[in-house]
């Protein structure tokens, strides 16, 4: 039991500040391309320390408090699910669908917590929000099923040794088509343009997150950060075959040459993103939403019908 609570605070602490490095580096690179300078990699974790230090006077309630720690709780839980080396905890009961779900409804607790508040802005982001996640679950449901159908199981750690004989996922056209699917989702789930339709900042002043200050943006903050460090993670393993080195006689050697390369392919998969997000403008929610329906549909639901022959 000691040594699963040490790698649950391990994964939690790395997860954590390699999540406040991507947001970092979002903001750094996103400043570049517009040609700034640009805060340094370290300033999210600045923002939540001050935010986390700040008092405030202001409740909306059970549900509202309950909401943050509710998404931050799920958020926890899917990164206990993924396999990362030989730190995971629960990679055994890992499957696709589970952690999936996990990595979703985060943003219910949101949804419902920033509803409580009775602000407008936040009931619309809110609105704006769940039909976003409708809208990518016909795409993200036909990329499970090419997964599954591809390698004979929803195990994510089956998926992840199964790559390491037969290549990455996207070396397989079927897959790859999959891949691509998913990878247009994630866009929605990072809450990047053109997808970024729930916070909106210059149209709905954030939307969901219009009414949340202090100790509830600095969890949230924490929350984000884990999150992307979750869903780059997830990516990675899928599609990118993860990280298995057995190469050295230490375990502790190995371990750290997983994570190392695990972190090279998800800071590609943070790339794609941010620079896809810096070129689109914001689609609106009805555009999105067809959009959805339409090219990742018919792409993932091809992927799948290959991956089923």
């Amino acid at each position: 039991m000691l040594e699963v609570a040490l790698k649950a605070l391990f994964l939690l602490v790395y997860a954590t500040l390699v999540g406040f490095l991507f947001m970092g580096i979002i903001r750094k690179v996103s400043a570049r391309i517009h040609r700034r300078v640009g805060p340094p990699l370290y300033q999210p974790i600045l923002d939540t320390i001050k935010l986390l230090s700040k008092k405030s006077n202001i409740t909306h309630g059970l549900i509202y408090d309950f909401g943050i720690v509710y998404a931050l709780g799920a958020t926890i839980l899917a990164l206990f699910f993924i396999p990362i080396g030989s730190v995971s905890i629960l990679r055994a009961y890992g499957d696709l669908i589970l952690i999936t779900f996990l990595l979703e409804i985060p943003m219910l607790g949101i949804m419902f917590a920033a509803m409580s508040s009775g602000n407008p802005w936040a009931g619309l982001g809110a609105q704006r929000a769940l039909l976003t996640l409708l809208a990518i679950q016909v795409p993200l449901g036909f990329a499970i099923i090419a997964l599954a159908e591809f390698y004979g199981t929803f195990s994510t750690y089956q998926i992840v040794m199964a790559q390491q004989v037969s290549g990455w996922s996207i070396t397989h056209v079927s897959l790859l088509l999959a891949a691509i699917a998913y990878d247009i989702v994630l866009q929605a789930m990072f809450g990047k343009e053109p997808f970024d339709i729930m916070i909106a900042p210059g149209e709905i002043s954030l939307g969901p997150m219009v009414e949340f200050g202090g100790k509830h943006m600095g969890i949230l903050q924490i929350q984000h950060a884990i999150a992307l460090f979750a869903e780059t993670l997830f990516f990675s393993n899928i599609f990118l075959g993860g990280a298995v080195v057995t190469a050295f006689a230490s375990p502790v050697l190995n371990t750290i040459a997983s994570l190392a390369i695990l972190l090279v392919k998800q800071i590609a998969v943070l790339m794609i993103a941010i620079f896809i997000g810096n070129i689109f403008p914001r689609f609106t929610i009805d555009q999105a939403a067809k959009f959805y329906w339409k090219w990742p549909t018919i792409i993932a639901a091809l992927g799948a019908v290959l991956a089923s022959l």
